[in-house]
């Protein structure tokens, strides 16, 4: 019997990805790296495959091959091919090999009739050919389908790091007249056409996650995560609770255990810190959280009772505040929470 459960609401998903489809100025595509963000990237591309959707993006050979055989459309391969062994993996899964390196250019040579697409690093210093050294590169004899480059502050779209990148790409694209690009990915294509390019890449704001810094959610959220009620005590004033005595009860309080921890992707940084809710109502996180059960305060919920499940993420406490409680981003909260949740 699981004590967890990862909803997934599908016609919010459809929705976040319809409102990124109207402000794109031509195709959508979706990032469906690390499964998915989390979500189950199988169930992710059959639903996007019926929306009609064409270009998936993945990290690895082998998440493009786990989801190979549900769309015919493209598949990119953002790390590129590291070793012959990978160029073989694309080449028979007819994957697209993201190239970003000379030595990944050389690798993809005895398939250069095959597409590729060919990423540029404008200001990021993350993966991509460098901007500024593009002219002793001959990508001529290469089947190049797309242009990419990857934007580091689209989350923050006054911030000045996004005009560079966009004039850098701007001076790159001579060197691929013709070619497709790809720039946006979710808070850049809201940002408007000129931080788009012609394939968009949504990631994060298709699994309801905050694609900007400092604004307010423009997306639907998409998960839940609930943790199963094991046990209800009562506790008397002055009890230590859970390791390390780390919290000690100041009034008679009733205290739920949680079948839920930190091998389910819950953060330690919860402890003593988070909350839970139950019907909205907010319950603190007490304790330490512990690999399979957290304490909960559910003094003034009076209602709950064993077997009741509480959502850690959802309607009353977004992933976005879970993140921020945490000190750090929805991308890892997601992709920890599911990946432990959810399996394909």
């Amino acid at each position: 019997m699981a004590y967890k459960r990862f909803t997934f609401d599908e016609q919010a998903f459809l929705a976040n990805y319809a409102l990124f489809k109207t402000r794109s100025r031509s195709a959508c595509g979706a990032v469906v790296k690390a499964n998915a963000y989390g979500t189950g990237a199988r169930r992710v591309v059959q639903l996007l495959h019926q929306e009609g959707c064409q270009h998936f993006f993945v990290a690895t050979p082998r998440e493009g091959i786990v989801i190979r055989d549900l769309t015919t459309a493209n598949i990119y391969v953002l790390s590129g091919p590291l070793n012959d062994a990978a160029v073989q993996q694309i080449a028979e899964h007819k994957l697209i090999p993201v190239l970003n390196t000379p030595d990944q250019l050389k690798l993809w040579e005895s398939n250069r009739e095959f597409p590729c697409a060919i990423h540029v690093d404008t200001g990021m210093q993350r993966l991509g050919f460098d901007s500024k050294n593009l002219d002793g590169l001959d990508f001529s004899s290469f089947n190049v389908c797309l242009l990419i480059t990857h934007l580091a502050c689209a989350d923050q779209p006054d911030h000045p790091q996004n005009e560079v990148q966009i004039a850098q790409f701007e001076r790159v694209k001579t060197y691929f007249p013709n070619t497709p690009t790809s720039v946006g990915n979710s808070a850049a294509i809201l940002n408007g056409e000129r931080f788009q390019g012609d394939v968009v890449r949504p990631g994060i704001g298709l699994y309801g996650g905050n694609p900007f810094v400092d604004q307010e959610s423009p997306v639907k959220p998409v998960c839940t995560l609930e943790g199963q009620v094991l046990q209800i005590r009562e506790v008397e004033p002055d009890s230590a609770v859970g390791y390390g005595a780390s919290f000690i009860t100041s009034m008679q309080t009733r205290i739920a255990v949680v079948g839920i921890g930190y091998a389910d992707g819950i953060s330690l940084a919860l402890s003593n810190n988070g909350s839970v809710a139950f019907g909205g109502q907010r319950m603190p996180i007490i304790g330490k959280v512990t690999m399979d059960a957290i304490h909960v305060d559910c003094t003034q919920v009076t209602d709950l009772k064993e077997s009741d499940f509480v959502e850690l993420i959802g309607p009353t406490i977004s992933v976005d505040e879970v993140a921020a409680t945490t000190n750090t981003i929805a991308y890892e909260v997601l992709t920890q929470v599911g990946n432990a949740t959810v399996r394909d």
